[in-house]
């Protein structure tokens, strides 16, 4: 029951949320200088406004984390076995992706990162 409703929770956010008229305010845009607030507030450079910016990603990447285990394994990310992803990790990740694609910020940002954890921690199926 609760993995039927994360999954549906889920569709909706990375399917009807960009469907929106007016735009998707739930866009790697919207979601870029919070996550690179984030970023540098974990790699210890934060300049002065990053504590305002960044409580929008950080809250964006936990509930992606918490609904992670719901994920099918195309879009579901898979440490190294005896390793463990920190969230630290997770928000570095999500934010170099942002920067490194840029030409995708127009898509729904929990889409573009769980496409961007999946990609750093993909999972491999063995025949």
């Amino acid at each position: 029951m609760i993995r039927t409703f994360a999954a549906v929770v889920f569709a909706f956010l990375t399917v009807a949320a960009p469907a929106r008229a007016g735009g998707d305010d739930a866009s790697g845009t919207m979601f870029y200088q919070s996550c690179m607030a984030a970023a540098s507030i974990i790699e210890g450079n934060a300049p002065a406004d990053a504590l305002e910016k960044a409580p929008m990603c950080f809250g964006a990447v936990t509930a992606i984390m918490n609904l992670e285990p719901f994920l099918k394994p195309e879009a579901a990310m898979c440490p190294p076995e005896g390793t463990r992803i920190t969230f630290a990790q997770m928000i570095l990740v999500v934010a170099k992706y942002l920067k490194t694609h840029p030409e995708q910020l127009h898509q729904n940002f929990h889409m573009l990162a769980v496409l961007a954890l999946h990609e750093a921690w993909p999972c491999t199926t063995t025949p």
